[in-house]
């Protein structure tokens, strides 16, 4: 069998291609959270091989596990969401656990005790105490989709919630935002670290800026399904930065089709007027988009797509500029109490210090019959302005025209 050199060349780049995708998953930061828990019977003693089911209860996608010698059972890497979480034994009856609620990172702790019975016998819990995490030392808080959406935000700035968060000083760039890629972006300091010591990514992924590690994802606030912010012992799989770990989660497609058509706008009718400025600049800003998910196949494939535009109309401002008069255009600064300051040459008020000066005004034609026909002492370096031009007057012909 011969193959060719391009062949095997192609073969190598496929395989190479491969191994970059499971490498860069593997060291992806995982967004999912944990449920495990322990089952036991009404006695207290553990049950081994019992069917756990989880269902996730937006998309109808579920997954299995089976309690080990000791009655534990762990689901791993669980997207965020709510779930129905089922117990099933022969010679028990089956409990059903609803609305269990998993958060970005969270893990939940969930016990169950099967009832003796029929396993036509069903036992449904809605709802239960919150459970205190006993098996995870990191400290933060979630933000979820609710809070993203109905919170004001400037310029609709996910990141700006990171300020709502306890130990955390955030500055905001000169544009409003934190996220890099603004023409001036912000920092963040969490329980006083440095503010390029955080670390961002949006759904497992890496989404800082390698160079002064500010965010370089930002989703729009309707695509956000939550978002946490891990502000002190996080785990191992967070080791790249000393700083806080901010991980944001996107929606996904459901059973059932969802979206949203947005618009926010703002004009210059509630604005105000500047103190330099005669009337109000223009400021229109537009930002409006969208979101549609769904199925493409029922309990097991989704889609999700998002798009945001901004349009923005300003006017700029300009710098305070002081108009010469029309005597001063004419050269006779008489009505303002003498030279001003800024006349070139000068170093010290009304008064020609640079030769340079001095000599182009002396090498001017007619400029020295000029001065001494208005009855002043010829331009040198350290003569007073109003020597030179007495009556605070520039005759016509030293003037540029």
């Amino acid at each position: 069998m011969h193959v060719s050199h391009n062949r095997l060349f192609t073969i190598g780049l496929l395989i190479a291609a491969l191994l970059g995708l499971v490498t860069s998953s593997a060291v992806g930061q995982s967004t999912g959270g944990r449920i495990l828990g322990r089952v036991a019977d009404p006695t207290g003693a553990v049950l081994s091989g019992v069917n756990i089911t989880l269902t996730n209860q937006a998309n109808g996608v579920s997954r299995g596990a089976q309690t080990n010698a000791n009655g534990d059972y762990n689901f791993v890497e669980v997207q965020p969401g709510g779930y129905t979480v089922s117990f099933e034994m022969s010679g028990f009856k089956r409990n059903v656990q609803k609305d269990v609620t998993v958060d970005v990172n969270q893990v939940v702790t969930l016990n169950s005790t099967l009832q003796i019975g029929q396993t036509q016998e069903t036992v449904e819990v809605t709802s239960q105490a919150p459970q205190v995490d006993t098996t995870s030392t990191q400290l933060g808080a979630v933000i979820n989709d609710r809070s993203v959406n109905e919170l004001p935000l400037n310029q609709r700035d996910t990141y700006q919630f990171l300020q709502l968060q306890p130990g955390v000083q955030s500055q905001l760039g000169s544009s409003g935002t934190l996220f890099y890629g603004s023409d001036s972006a912000g920092s963040v300091s969490v329980n006083g670290g440095r503010g390029r010591a955080n670390n961002f990514s949006v759904n497992g992924g890496d989404a800082n800026d390698q160079f002064v590690n500010l965010p370089t994802v930002q989703p729009t606030p309707d695509s956000i399904d939550e978002f946490r912010v891990i502000t002190n012992t996080f785990d191992a799989e967070y080791g790249r930065n000393s700083g806080a770990v901010v991980n944001v989660v996107t929606k996904s497609g459901t059973n059932q089709f969802h979206g949203d058509i947005y618009e926010y706008f703002r004009n210059k009718v509630l604005n105000a007027q500047g103190y330099f400025n005669t009337i109000k600049p223009q400021f229109n800003q537009n930002q409006f988009g969208g979101t549609f998910g769904g199925p493409i196949r029922k309990d097991r494939t989704f889609f999700f797509a998002s798009y945001e535009g901004r349009r923005i109309r300003q006017g700029a401002s300009g710098s305070q500029v002081i108009v010469p008069t029309s005597p001063e255009r004419g050269g006779n600064f008489a009505d303002v109490g003498g030279f001003p300051a800024n006349i070139p040459g000068t170093t010290t008020p009304n008064a020609l210090n640079d030769p340079f000066v001095a000599a182009v005004l002396a090498g001017r034609p007619g400029c020295t019959n000029a001065i001494a026909a208005a009855g002043g002492t010829p331009a040198a370096a350290g003569v007073p302005w109003q020597s030179i031009f007495p009556r605070a007057r520039f005759p016509f012909s030293v003037r540029i025209r």
